[in-house]
């Protein structure tokens, strides 16, 4: 089960990669039902409902901006609209729901800093071009961990806000201010805290440690090469379909 789960991450880097690149509507439809049996494959949940609503809020927008600033055919009883904008609407609403899918899928394969690690031995031979791979991942892998514990902050900051206020933000004049009253002591907190993790990692005398993976995929490699293929077949025919 924990190899399937890892086994299909090449297929969901697939259909993201397709998701980003499809230029047809049926491309970006089939990279969006990719991605979603593969996450089901890889054991993602439902989206949070914040998550949800962002990616509603930017299909809907992607979908109206288009239909109306797209010149073309106007589209029966909506005149300022056009079919060219409806169909290049939908495409894009297609496309970042494949992508927003496969990112959601590729979190419950590779959890944590896996992620981290998972893409730093793909980009591994570019640390023979000198690219900083291992700190890159390092890096990677601290924003990983701590950024659950500034989300928290976050929302604990948010909340001494309201009961200073007295009451919860009543419109989107009063949210607005409030974010902003939140948004200096997070990066505040931010800082601090990443000035207090450098110390303790020099104190530490820390060191990037070489890239250990439990390599999942080692006890079915056929099937893992079939996931890798698979993913990498979804990526290409997207890219040739384009052209």
């Amino acid at each position: 089960m924990r190899a399937t789960k890892a086994g299909a991450a090449p297929l969901l880097l697939g259909a993201l990669v397709g998701s980003l690149v499809a230029a047809h509507v049926a491309v970006a439809a089939a990279c969006l039902l990719i991605a979603t049996l593969a996450g089901r494959a890889a054991g993602a949940r439902w989206p949070a409902p914040p998550a949800l609503r962002l990616l509603a809020v930017g299909l809907g927008l992607a979908l109206i901006l288009n239909v109306f600033l797209v010149p073309g055919p106007p589209l029966p009883y909506l005149p300022h609209a056009s079919v060219a904008g409806l169909r290049l609407g939908v495409l894009l609403a297609l496309r970042l729901a494949g992508a927003a899918i496969a990112l959601n899928g590729l979190a419950a394969a590779w959890p944590g800093e896996r992620a981290a690690d998972e893409v730093a031995r793909l980009a591994s031979p570019l640390a023979r071009l000198r690219v900083p791979v291992q700190e890159a991942r390092a890096v990677v892998g601290l924003a990983l961990r701590f950024a659950p514990l500034l989300a928290g902050e976050g929302a604990r900051i948010a909340h001494l806000q309201d009961l200073r206020a007295g009451r919860p933000p009543r419109g989107w004049r009063e949210r607005l201010v409030r974010r902003r009253a939140v948004i200096v002591p997070v990066m505040v907190n931010a800082l601090e805290r990443a000035e207090r993790v450098s110390l303790a990692l020099e104190a530490r005398h820390y060191r990037l440690r070489p890239l250990r993976l439990e390599d999942e995929a080692e006890a079915t490699p056929r099937a893992g090469w079939l996931w890798a293929l698979a993913g990498l077949a979804v990526a290409l025919a997207s890219l040739v379909l384009r052209g």
